[in-house]
């Protein structure tokens, strides 16, 4: 699929779009892991923040592949723009969520990461109507 955007066209049709879905996918996993295991831990299971911690850590760094990965797709026009800043707002987000959990400021902590759940699947279901129309299949 080619699309005319204010800075020129761009291939939606490749398995750029493919790449940043999947990378959607796990994210989208990884918070809900995140909700999981803060339940846990309110819930008594006190290694539940063991693993709280670690998967704030992979989703760090999965955060910051994707964002790197859907800036140099959009600068080759392999997606649109708009996926590249969403993907550079998460990874700022998820570095500002993971500082407000160490800082114990929960007040913030729980509502953001409950933002960013329902902002990824927005993300993905938009992306996902991008990527069937283009054709693509993965």
């Amino acid at each position: 699929m080619t699309a005319d955007l204010s800075k020129g066209t761009i291939d939606a049709g490749g398995r750029g779009i493919t790449w940043i879905r999947w990378l959607l996918v796990i994210n989208l996993g990884l918070v809900a892991l995140q909700a999981v295991s803060a339940g846990l831990f309110m819930s008594g299971y006190g290694r539940a923040v063991t693993v709280h911690g670690a998967v704030a850590l992979a989703l760090q760094v999965v955060t910051f592949i994707q964002a790197v990965t859907a800036i140099v797709l959009w600068r080759r026009r392999r997606v649109p723009g708009w996926v590249a800043g969403l993907s550079f707002g998460l990874f700022v987000i998820v570095f500002l969520q993971v500082a407000f959990g160490y800082q114990g400021r929960y007040w913030l902590h729980v509502p953001i990461g409950v933002g960013m759940f329902a902002g990824l699947m927005r993300q993905v279901n938009r992306l996902d109507s991008l990527w069937r129309a283009s054709g693509a299949r993965s």
